[in-house]
């Protein structure tokens, strides 16, 4: 482990160097007249290899963090579903069980926080601590004041986050302050790469007819945002139920075999929706099927299986082979150091209950 900084550190070199097409991913969250919410996510990378994470409540957690950042330790109020690649207690987006959906997509100009008197965690454990412990979107932005994003952290993101009340959020690092679009600050509450001022400044100059040329991220990036953002101001009910009509909009910005899962979490209903790459027949997941006592197995679910009943406990061995895995199967993963892969699987699976 005292190599652990070095390690995060080529992570990060590795991580930067990502070729646009790699980092395109889209959200975004809808409601329909009645008040049906739903929350989209289009995951695109090379590599759609993942679980899906059952995750409990009363359980003492620690920060995964690298010096000079003080681990923490909280209890999670809240059981969660979670979507993971990389190990468990590092989501890439989930639900909990009070209807707060958070999602993260890469974004290259965020900054995070330098160090200061706040606690830290690394931006994937962040995710999964909101899933603990937030039951909306102003819990969320309201931790800003004792709780930070890490310096040490080794992606560049920003998250779309929306609850049960009808309440959606962009939050955004800029200069390492959080930038939060909410109420009538966020007229379209969709998400993909560019900031959420560069997509939305996009789309008004696309419809006014503005001759603006803009870069080729900015096109690809924000251009979707314009399409999802289109699609949800046009639904109708004529156009179909409403998590029908989510996959639609998923479809419609998806970026060929680069997308590997789409995911509908109904909030409303309190289940999900998905599909992979490798495996495009939907399959749903109610949250009322789970028990999320904190002495339970730690279940979890291949992503791309056919059968949703096919749960296993999670396990060091599972989670270290899933992690090579990813890593041999994109370019720049390959050289990722042993002890960061070891480290990364063993984490999560000592964790006690309250």
């Amino acid at each position: 482990m005292k190599n652990l900084p070095v390690g995060l550190l080529f992570l990060v070199l590795l991580l930067n160097t990502l070729p646009f097409d790699t980092k395109a991913c889209t959200t975004f969250f809808m409601k329909d007249n009645n008040g049906h919410k739903i929350f989209g996510r289009n995951f695109d990378f090379p590599s759609g290899l993942g679980y899906v994470e059952i995750n409990h409540r009363s359980q003492v957690k620690t920060a995964f963090i690298a010096p000079p950042e003080i681990p923490f330790s909280w209890i999670s109020k809240y059981g969660s579903i979670s979507f993971n690649q990389i190990g468990r207690e590092f989501p890439y987006g989930g639900m909990n069980e009070a209807g707060l959906v958070v999602e993260q997509m890469w974004h290259q100009e965020a900054k995070y926080p330098e160090m200061d008197d706040r606690k830290a965690l690394t931006e994937l454990q962040w995710i999964q601590y909101q899933l603990d412990n937030a039951s909306n979107v102003n819990e969320v932005i309201e931790s800003d004041s004792w709780l930070r994003i890490s310096f040490t952290s080794t992606a560049p993101l920003h998250f779309l986050v929306a609850d049960a009340e009808g309440n959606a959020a962009t939050l955004e690092f800029t200069n390492g302050k959080m930038t939060v679009h909410t109420g009538s600050a966020l007229p379209y509450p969709v998400l993909a790469n560019c900031s959420y001022e560069t997509s939305l400044d996009y789309k008004l100059k696309k419809e006014n007819g503005d001759n603006e040329s803009f870069t080729t991220w900015t096109e690809h990036s924000s251009g979707r945002f314009k399409t999802a953002a289109d699609m949800i101001g046009s639904w109708t009910p004529e156009k179909g139920q409403l998590v029908d009509y989510g996959f639609s909009v998923l479809a419609q910005v998806a970026q060929g075999d680069a997308t590997q899962w789409s995911i509908i979490y109904d909030i409303t209903d309190m289940k999900i929706y998905f599909r992979t790459n490798s495996n495009k027949t939907i399959k749903s997941l109610k949250f009322a099927d789970f028990n999320y006592a904190c002495n339970e197995p730690a279940l979890r679910l291949d992503i791309n299986t056919s059968q949703t009943n096919s749960y296993t406990t999670a396990n060091y061995a599972d989670s270290y082979s899933l992690i090579s895995e990813v890593c041999n199967q994109v370019e720049f993963l390959k050289g990722l150091p042993e002890e960061v892969r070891i480290s990364t699987a063993q984490f999560g699976l000592g964790i006690h209950c309250e």
